[in-house]
């Protein structure tokens, strides 16, 4: 089984599942995506139309969450506010009658429905639908930090407000800038989320650079994007991130399939339970 690290109260699995593909989210344009045979990658059309329609099947989301938690102890996922991730995550911990963690990034965006795009109104539906971990998006974060000043507008009393209603806080951002602000202002954001993989994908700096502050900062990273949306195998990508963030930093890896999700969970047991 994959380990599990502490983040603050909770006992999380190091590996998290990563929901991108169940909202409609591939970032394969121009890009490659497995297709096909686990380990193959492909050059691929798919959209996210072609994601939005599988995973309009509930069901679909929950076999693949279901089988990593109960074949690997895959215990939380991260994603923005969503019915259909809400809806899965109720059916595995009733399947499991165990704890499932929801990293939910709140924003100004249109997500679950009927939700404002309003970030105060978003962190309480968070609350209300039993998320644990409150991390404002980037659609927040990036726009709100001020890389000259190593500011965040309104982080104080967006973090404030998720502990008040008994959420941990921290940040979804795409700037490595973000840690530097939490740090000097010390905000109160004990994880940070950062896309970190061999290529920059979907970074604003070069991998070695953002490595070097993973491993010095003490804030807990989720390094989410490792394969960078299907442009790097599977064992390279996650092997390379392993590498390079701390012991207690956790790994986000989304599947596609479930085929995909067998894959992805062997890897990840085999690499974390040798690290």
């Amino acid at each position: 089984m994959i380990p599990k690290i502490k983040l603050e109260r909770l006992d999380i699995s190091r590996a998290i599942c990563g929901t991108n593909q169940f909202v409609g989210i591939s970032h394969v344009y121009g890009g490659f995506y497995r297709i096909g045979d686990p380990g193959l990658i492909h050059r691929s059309p798919l959209s996210t139309f072609y994601y939005m329609r599988k995973f309009k099947d509930v069901t679909k989301v929950v076999e693949i969450m279901l089988h990593l938690a109960v074949e690997h102890g895959i215990n939380a996922c991260i994603s923005s506010p969503r019915d259909n991730v809400h809806e899965a995550i109720q059916a595995v911990r009733k399947e499991t009658g165990q704890d499932y963690y929801w990293i939910c990034s709140p924003s100004t965006r249109n997500t679950a429905k009927d939700l404002r795009p309003d970030i105060f109104k978003q962190i309480q539906w968070c609350a209300d639908h039993g998320v644990s971990v409150c991390i404002p998006h980037r659609d927040y974060t990036d726009k709100a930090l001020d890389v000259k000043t190593f500011t965040i507008k309104g982080y104080p009393e967006i973090a404030a407000r998720i502990r008040d209603l008994h959420m941990i806080p921290g940040l979804s951002t795409h700037f490595v800038e973000s840690i530097k602000a939490v740090e000097d202002n010390k905000y109160d954001a004990p994880v940070i989320v950062q896309p970190f993989n061999k290529l920059g994908f979907e970074s604003n700096t070069d991998p070695e650079t953002l490595s070097h502050r993973i491993q010095d900062t003490k804030l807990q990273i989720i390094n989410i994007k490792p394969m960078a949306a299907g442009r790097i195998r599977p064992r390279e990508g996650i092997e390379f991130c392993l590498k390079r963030i701390k012991l207690n930093d956790f790994i986000a890896v989304g599947s596609g399939d479930i085929k995909f999700a067998r894959e992805d969970g062997k890897i990840l047991e085999d690499l974390l339970n040798v690290a």
